[in-house]
């Protein structure tokens, strides 16, 4: 019977230490909980004459990283793109001619591709080795950058957490020009002329990065996009 005797034992004590020892102190407060971290307020879009945080990269429809940083020097020219978009129809012919017109004048032109639901979840690295070419990541937007003749880089923006939301990028295709400290000087419309019907349409993005290039200002430094 030992758990018995010792229930007992128990018992019998209690009231005697209950007289010799003093009143038990009332237990000390619990300490109030930390104050929850404030979540980050999100990044303000980035403002004509601002420059975009170094060290970004994203990697193109082929999977090659493009460093941003690389581009200081250069006037860069993004362009907001779409597989689907009847807006690109008039604009991609535009925006290849564009980059031939400023190829050996220190000019970039990069095509970005944010639309989640063209571009799909992000790839793993080595997915673009695959000895399969056709199971290489982006196929659906290689395809397309193909049969439009597009001649400059594809940059896949997943979640737009590296370009899009930095430059509150709306539609397709916004356009932004970027001065050669990397310093954002345009962003809007290609031109005035969104359907492509104009024989002489005013090219805000031309005459931008020709400004720039003369180390000057362009003629206009933000214009509504269309798309």
């Amino acid at each position: 019977m030992p758990r018995l005797l010792l229930s007992l034992g128990a018992l019998c004590f209690a009231p005697l230490l209950s007289a010799q020892d003093p009143a038990p102190k009332p237990p000390a407060p619990a300490p109030a909980p930390a104050p929850a971290p404030a979540a980050p307020a999100e990044a303000k879009p980035l403002a004509i004459g601002e420059a975009l945080p170094k060290g970004l990269s994203l990697r193109t429809i082929d999977g090659t990283l493009q460093s941003l940083d690389e581009l200081r020097g250069k006037v860069v020219v993004l362009h907001f793109w779409s597989t689907t978009c009847p807006y690109e129809e008039a604009a991609e012919p535009k925006l290849n001619a564009l980059t031939a017109e400023f190829k050996d004048q220190g000019v970039v032109v990069l095509g970005v591709a944010a639309n989640a639901g063209e571009i799909g979840e992000q790839p793993k690295p080595e997915a673009f080795a695959d000895a399969d070419v056709g199971k290489r990541p982006y196929a659906a937007l290689r395809a397309k950058a193909k049969a439009s003749a597009v001649n400059h880089p594809i940059l896949v923006d997943h979640g737009g957490d590296t370009l899009g939301k930095r430059l509150d990028a709306k539609s397709t295709p916004h356009c932004f020009v970027f001065g050669k400290d990397g310093t954002l000087q345009y962003s809007g419309a290609l031109d005035d002329d969104p359907n492509g019907n104009k024989e002489q349409p005013i090219r805000h993005v031309a005459n931008a990065v020709r400004a720039l290039l003369q180390d000057g200002k362009p003629p206009l430094s933000t214009t509504k996009p269309y798309g």
